[in-house]
């Protein structure tokens, strides 16, 4: 069976050829490469029960790799979730659209039964006893375990703000505040989107397609300040407000203003917002206190090596939860690749995460968007190629050191986002269309084969 990988979020496909559409990300056929496998399959039967906790892109990548190449060790999933896995990817355009859950989902309760991975559905798990190697739900029920991955991925991260608490505020983590933000927007006319990253600014364009008037407010200087430099956030900017969005940056939110129902938003700035909906998407927090308390070493994130081993034997952490060297990288293409090297070494193997490079994609207001790599100059040989139309809101920025592409920022000009990525990623030597790139010859993009 051949193996086909999203270039885009790191979704998994099996099948003699890749999907039409990823059920991720809404990628393409042409998005889809073949995966490698990282070891033959083995018929290892030291182990009788492996448990993972989460059942989100990490966890179940996990699961997925361990029944791969192994078809009797037992398989337990417990996940506090109430809903199969599902494109966490899709919940800021769910918000805004007719899908019905089941769109959404990838692995629907039949795919369980297929593989024999029994999942069990709103297990919020309070203890980890490495010890005894036993994991507790909120229940008191008792879970034996040989190996533990923990993959308990992030909250939302929600500002120490007064009235943060006011009926009103709502966050966008899962799918049950998708569902709940759906329900509530159905009596609201107003709202303010409080984060002006890929996030925010997706779940911003989705509350606008519904008619509600929906103001940005970002801290920094300009929108996505971990991806974009400031012109291209210029430009984003500028096509977000001809959409309807209103967006204003620089500005800090103070307080939410209304008795229990929320009423407005007051900004370090003096001026005040009527509003009566607020959603956050500040940033997250992983879940660490489950490790922690168990004695397992945590930072940020649960500290792991590059075999996403934790401090403790036995037991993995992959994905949103995971810290390794120093870094987390909250995206869903790493989660996919710990939740591959946790399910791989948990049966035994040894294999090294090398990491993920930072890719951002975002489509809104009918523009397609692009970072990936380096945003800017980092070191002194680093150089800079910039390209700017406003007529067609495009803006291409390259940086490069003469020899390869180190990162890329491309909005509005299709076609070239995808090709910039794979060159970076496999330092294709670009001194031979250097002069093509300078002059804004995209075209030589389609052309290039070293």
């Amino acid at each position: 069976m051949i193996k086909w990988r999203c270039r885009i979020c790191g979704y998994i496909h099996a099948g003699a050829s890749p999907p039409d559409i990823c059920p991720v990300c809404g990628g393409t056929a042409n998005d889809f490469k073949i995966m490698e496998d990282f070891f033959p399959q083995t018929s290892k039967k030291e182990i009788q029960r492996i448990i993972v906790i989460g059942n989100g892109a990490a966890g179940m990548e996990a699961a997925r790799t361990i029944r791969s190449q192994n078809d009797t060790i037992e398989i337990l999933v417990l996940t506090e979730e109430s809903f199969p896995f599902y494109s966490r990817i899709h919940l800021s355009t769910f918000i805004g659209d007719e899908s019905r859950v089941e769109d959404i989902t990838i692995f629907p309760e039949p795919w369980y039964v297929e593989q024999n991975i029994l999942v069990k559905l709103g297990k919020k798990i309070s203890t980890i006893s490495p010890r005894r190697k036993l994991v507790t739900d909120q229940t008191g029920q008792e879970y034996q375990y040989e190996k533990l991955i923990i993959a308990t991925g992030a909250s939302p991260f929600l500002p120490d703000i007064p009235g943060v608490t006011k009926n009103g505020v709502l966050v966008l983590r899962n799918l049950k505040d998708a569902l709940k933000i759906r329900e509530t927007v159905k009596t609201h006319q107003r709202a303010v989107v409080v984060g002006g990253g890929i996030l925010g600014i997706e779940a911003a364009s989705s509350l606008n397609r519904l008619g509600i008037d929906t103001t940005i407010v970002e801290m920094a200087d300009h929108l996505m300040p971990l991806q974009l430099n400031i012109r291209a956030a210029e430009v984003l900017q500028k096509i977000l407000q001809d959409s309807g969005l209103t967006i204003i940056c620089k500005t800090r939110v103070t307080e939410l203003t209304g008795n229990s129902k929320l009423r407005g938003i007051n900004l370090h700035t003096g001026k005040s917002l009527s509003t009566d909906l607020a959603l956050f998407s500040t940033g997250i927090i992983p879940n660490i206190k489950l490790a922690r308390e168990a004695g397992i070493k945590t930072g940020r994130g649960i500290w792991v090596n590059e075999k996403m081993e934790t401090t403790v034997p036995h037991i993995y952490a992959a994905g949103d939860v995971a810290e390794c060297n120093d870094t987390l990288h909250g995206i869903w293409p790493a989660a996919v690749d710990q939740g591959i090297i946790a399910g791989t070494n948990a049966l035994g193997f040894s294999q090294n995460y090398s990491g993920n490079m930072p890719l951002h994609i975002l489509k809104v207001a009918g523009l397609e968007m692009t970072a990936v790599g380096q945003k800017s100059k980092m070191h002194p040989n680093d150089q800079v190629i910039e390209y700017l139309n406003h007529e067609h809101a495009q803006y291409v920025t390259l940086i490069h050191n003469s020899h390869i592409l180190k990162g890329a920022i491309v909005l509005g000009v299709p076609g070239i986002g995808f090709r910039l990525e794979k060159l970076i990623k496999k330092q294709v030597p670009i001194a031979p269309i250097i002069s093509e790139l300078e002059r804004s010859n995209w075209d030589i993009l389609k052309k290039y084969r070293p």
